[in-house]
């Protein structure tokens, strides 16, 4: 076969030219470099003689060096250098990296599974190269040098590639004359900015005239060494070896070479190895250091020393590679719940994560200019329909260059592209058999796109609860018969969650098949025939589901809430007249959407009445939230006192000085809050209130005209309650406290799929909801929250309420940004009952009993034990989760201990 011939030829021919291409051009940088680097080599005649596979380990003291080193490293065959993702992607070095045939190596400093499975797949692909009988260039260190000496530190990718190729030469490379360059750390303790840097060399060698450039003094060792005589028996000892080579003429002193010899700065100022802390390691709670330093302990098998317990300890230098440290960071975000885009480095840095210190970003938060201009009509906020895909298509017909939404990674859209983009989902949507499909996303655009594009597809969307874990989403996939959850690549890469049952359906995957002729269309429609798409909305029906909730789970396993057109609307009406809003207010959300306050109050309310909100994806980012408030200037924000207490906790005077409307409900807000939003946001007023999901939610609110501290304000417009005796069921008189009834149009008609008792009870001719909640009502009509019906307790013929001996310990030890200090949890046993007060604080028994006896609380209304723990369990609400309580105290009173 001639043509196989002529095409290995071919083949031969190009490899041929490629490898006189990649020698031509280092011999050209060899050339350009030698006007600013006089460089001495060493040790270079030992490379002549090698044949076969090659790596190549330099030190690395500065971004220039491996110019310098692979232009001076001859060996039989070109070099392939590995190279940081950020520098290879960077686009006016994207064609060097193609003729150099530069190897990428993934970004290690933003933690995610998808991170640490590409830093794996890299070490597998440099052997299998390796293997195939290339030479390689890899920096052992992983990074650049920070400080005056080399540090390897917990690196394993060099250890591993040494260790599976044992017939490799490896050629060790040592620089020196570079640390002190602008290229390298010296001058800031941290990695010049390139794009800044090259630039800024480039305006110099202008300067110079190119042939004048002060010269720098440098020199390259390059030393063959034997691969059985490295101690390949363990990683640390590899990495020593590899330090005590590297730095065998002792710490190097940044050298300052002037840029032009007549002008230009003389000196450097050099700032090698400083570091400064964004947080304040006393402000972190012992506890937190204390369960952290365990984990540590933990992944490292051993104690650690005094001196290592500090807060600027470098993993590294205690052995933490950065696949470990990432694994590391990952483990404390899912036991802690707060989360940080970058992977802590130092030991404080692991602390300031799990106590929620660690920010996202260093950079100071700007809103894009679009978000301030002034909305083109100036509306009252209504909602125009009585289903949610005509509210939502006649607001965008309505007020089409408003601004709707914004984020930080779909921008500010106004609602006529926020309809456009959400036509092009529901088109894709609309293709899918099955009437429920899930939704897992955290507050954002890109959720609301989703939602409200299910609903424009004629599907009802199941908001899929992550924080109760798989076992609880497959439950509510099986009774919703739900096939595809929409998600994100980004979410379920950090989650590292499966659910059985149904398929992931990514975002990221449906924008890439969006074609942008279908979208310029659709705009170019917006604008022809805005009224058009009515006629194609699905046929809704006010009392048609709209949306699938979950309950959450603090008392038993979580039932299904199929919340209708009319509930949830009627809601939101509710709530308007609650918080009087104008076309100058805006909103925050960052409450994620399977919560049935984030629902309500967050997506359906502005995107209905036209207000627009800016969305925060992480509840538990404080000082994200901070920021956002700070640049964004909203008026108004729907949380719950615990995520509250995290916002004013690390908040600085005036970060929170546009609130003027705060709206919490789902549990009870302490008066610390109240007086600390005072002082952080001095125009503002908390309007508490009370809701659950199956009344979507809420049911009272302090209105702004009428408040009282304490209470969960008045009913409702469109909710009617009744509150009756526990055993007779009978009206409780004016301040008694008795099991709360609601009824109204917002209340749902029952859970989905459920063999349960009912929740609902006759009375008065009609049908009402058991809440299960035990509220009193003053002479004022106000409501007075006083805890859940569940968890009471009968012991000697007499009710034990569990909320009542838990409140003193709550006045007592208020709950902050940390979560909740107290909880009273108990059971029903054989001999009684059993009553366990949980905390955090150190709460002798006596003292405990004093603290009821001074309540007034005596007899059966006292406490079994205290148990001390490190956290107390809350759900992803920021409620207590009561369930994994009791789990506790009947475990515990299973075995005796």
């Amino acid at each position: 076969m001639p043509w196989l011939g002529l095409k290995v030829s071919f083949l031969l021919e190009w490899i041929m030219v490629k490898q006189f291409l990649n020698r031509l051009f280092w011999g050209i940088c060899k050339f350009l470099l030698s006007f600013r680097y006089r460089t001495q080599t060493t040790g270079l005649d030992q490379l002549r003689s090698l044949q076969g596979p090659t790596l190549v380990i330099p030190n690395h003291p500065a971004y220039i060096d491996p110019p310098l080193v692979s232009s001076h490293i001859r060996l039989h065959k070109p070099l392939r250098p590995l190279v940081f993702s950020g520098t290879y992607r960077m686009l006016f070095l994207r064609p060097l990296m193609a003729l150099v045939d530069a190897f990428e190596v993934p970004d290690m400093s933003s933690q995610s599974q998808d991170a640490q499975a590409k830093a794996l797949e890299m070490i597998d692909a440099v052997v299998e190269r390796l293997q195939a009988g290339d030479c390689m260039l890899i920096y052992p260190s992983g990074r650049l040098q920070r400080g005056d000496v080399e540090v390897v530190g917990a690196a394993r990718s060099v250890y591993e590639i040494v260790k599976r190729c044992p017939d490799i030469n490896i050629v060790m490379v040592r620089t020196r004359g570079v640390w002190g360059s602008m290229f390298s750390c010296a001058e800031s303790g941290g990695p010049p900015k390139l794009a800044k840097v090259v630039p800024r060399a480039f305006g110099w060698v202008l300067a110079n005239l190119f042939f004048f450039l002060p010269r720098r003094p440098v020199s390259i060792h390059a030393e063959v060494i034997d691969r059985d005589s490295l101690p390949l028996n363990s990683k640390e000892v590899f990495n020593q070896h590899l330090e005590a080579w590297y730095n065998a003429d002792g710490p190097q002193q940044p050298l300052f070479v002037r840029y032009h010899h007549l002008f230009g700065p003389t000196e450097g100022n050099f700032n090698a190895g400083k570091s400064s802390l964004d947080y304040d390691p006393a402000s972190i709670k012992p506890k937190t250091i204390q369960l952290v330093n365990e984990l540590v302990r933990s992944h490292l098998s051993r104690e650690l020393s005094d001196d290592e317990l500090q807060a600027d300890t470098k993993l590294e230098a205690i052995g933490l590679d950065s696949l470990e440290r990432m694994d590391l960071a990952l483990e404390i975000e899912r036991q802690f719940g707060f989360r940080s885009d970058e992977v802590a480095d130092t030991l404080g840095g692991l602390w300031a994560l799990a106590d929620g210190r660690a920010k996202a970003s260093g950079k100071s938060k700007q809103a894009p200019e679009a978000w301030n201009v002034e909305q083109p009509v100036a509306h009252v906020p209504l909602v125009l329909a009585d289903t949610i895909a005509e509210a939502f298509a006649r607001r965008a017909i309505a007020t089409p260059d408003n601004i709707a939404a914004a984020d930080d990674l779909s921008g500010v859209l106004n609602h006529r592209k926020l309809l456009i983009a959400v036509r092009l989902m529901a088109k894709r949507f609309a293709e899918y058999d099955e009437k429920h499909v899930g939704i897992m996303l955290p507050a954002s655009v890109a959720a609301d796109i989703a939602f409200f594009a299910l609903h424009l597809a004629g599907k009802v969307p199941v908001m899929m609860n992550w924080t109760t874990g798989p076992g609880n989403l497959a439950h509510g996939v099986e009774v919703t018969g739900v096939k595809r959850i929409i998600t994100s690549h980004k979410m379920i890469d950090r989650l590292r969650i499966e659910v059985a049952g149904a398929d992931y359906v990514f975002l990221e995957d449906i924008r890439a098949c969006i074609k942008k002729s279908e979208a310029l269309w659709l705009l170019i429609e917006s604008y022809l025939n805005p009224r058009g798409i009515l006629r194609h909305l699905p046929q809704q029906n006010p009392q048609d589901a709209a949306v699938f909730l979950f309950t959450s789970g603090s008392e038993s396993f979580p039932k299904t809430v199929p919340l209708s057109h009319e509930n949830l609307l009627v809601n939101v009406a509710d709530v308007m007249e609650v918080l009087q809003p104008n076309h100058s207010d805006s909103l925050l959300g960052f409450l994620p959407p399977f919560h049935s306050f984030g629902m309500t109050g967050n997506v359906l309310l502005p995107h209905l009445s036209g207000i627009k909100c800016v969305r925060y994806a992480d509840p538990t980012d404080a000082a994200g939230l901070v920021e956002t408030i700070a640049a964004y200037k909203p008026t108004m924000i729907f949380t719950t006192p615990t995520f509250l207490g995290y916002i004013l906790s690390v908040a600085k005077p005036g970060q929170l000085a546009s609130l003027r409307k705060i709206i919490t409900g789902a549990e009870k807000c302490p008066t610390a809050i109240f007086e600390r939003c005072r002082e952080h946001a001095p125009e503002a007023i908390i309007l508490e209130g009370y809701g659950i999901t199956e009344c979507s939610p809420v049911v009272s609110a302090n209105l702004l005209s009428k408040t009282k501290l304490g209470s969960v304000g008045k009913p409702v417009s469109h909710v009617q309650i009744r509150i009756l005796d526990v055993d007779s069921g009978e009206p409780v008189a004016q301040g008694e406290t008795g099991m709360l009834l609601v009824s109204g149009p917002s209340i749902f008609n029952g859970y989905y799929q459920h063999d349960g008792p009912t929740p609902f009870v006759e009375y008065e001719g009609k049908s009402w909801y058991r809440t299960g909640d035990l509220v009193s009502q003053d002479e004022d009509g106000f409501l007075h929250f006083q805890g859940r019906l569940k968890r009471f307790l009968k012991a000697g013929g007499e009710m034990i309420s569990l909320p009542a001996l838990e409140e003193p310990f709550q006045k007592l030890y208020p709950a902050d940004e940390n979560g909740p200090k107290v909880a009273v949890e108990g059971v029903e046993t054989e001999d009684g009952r059993h009553i366990v007060l949980f905390t955090t604080e150190d709460i002798p028994l006596r003292k405990a009993g004093e603290v009821l006896v001074q309540a007034g609380l005596r007899g059966v209304m006292r406490l079994d034990e205290v148990r001390r723990v490190e956290a107390i369990p809350v759900l992803g609400t920021g409620k207590t989760d009561y369930k994994v309580l009791r789990q506790w105290v009947q475990e515990a009173t299973l075995t005796g201990s």
